[in-house]
């Protein structure tokens, strides 16, 4: 069965497609809805602007990988991996994304706190519906130390492969969120 592609995809392939000729940073929405054939209209009842569309398209990819880890069809290694991997397939567009977002509308914060979200619905389901404080400052501190160390290793700061830095970023798990990611 042929799957017709929502209208948050279709935006997302109006950015990405733009974003091989111009800096994320300097595309407007008007330029991405018409792009694809949308009004501005349409795109902002989705999304509050550019910003939050781009970090839609990793966060979108990243959700079915935390999928699979919660559902036990891959381990947190091979989730992590996965997430390189996401930016690594796609480094123009993810290099374009990093280097020309900023501030609170930087696509590394958006896609943390994605992260952060699922990964905490994780532990809490896992431990019965309840979460220590522990917990929450270790996988705040846990993502926030793994998307930097991504950002840095993706910009080239880092001459590591993608199976050295998940090894990396696998190994640095605090000990409190072991029982869970384990």
């Amino acid at each position: 069965m042929i799957r017709r592609k929502s209208t948050k995809e279709l935006l997302g392939e109006s950015i990405h497609d733009l974003a091989q000729i111009k800096p994320v940073d300097k595309i407007t929405v008007k330029e991405i809805t018409d792009n694809c054939g949308m009004s501005p209209a349409t795109f902002y009842r989705h999304f509050h602007d550019k910003y939050e569309l781009v970090a839609w398209i990793y966060n979108y990819q990243m959700e079915d990988i935390y999928m699979d880890f919660c559902t036990g069809s891959e381990s947190w290694r091979e989730a992590v991996r996965d997430m390189v991997m996401i930016l690594d397939n796609d480094r123009r567009f993810y290099s374009n994304a990093l280097i020309n977002t900023t501030g609170p509308n930087a696509f590394f914060y958006a896609t943390r706190l994605r992260s952060a979200e699922l990964l905490t619905e994780y532990v809490k389901f896992s431990n019965n519906g309840s979460i220590s404080e522990e917990q929450l400052f270790d996988i705040s501190f846990y993502l926030w130390g793994m998307s930097c160390t991504i950002t840095e290793w993706f910009l080239n700061k880092h001459p590591y492969t993608v199976d050295q830095i998940t090894d990396h970023l696998y190994n640095a798990m605090p000990a409190s969120l072991k029982a869970y990611l384990i």
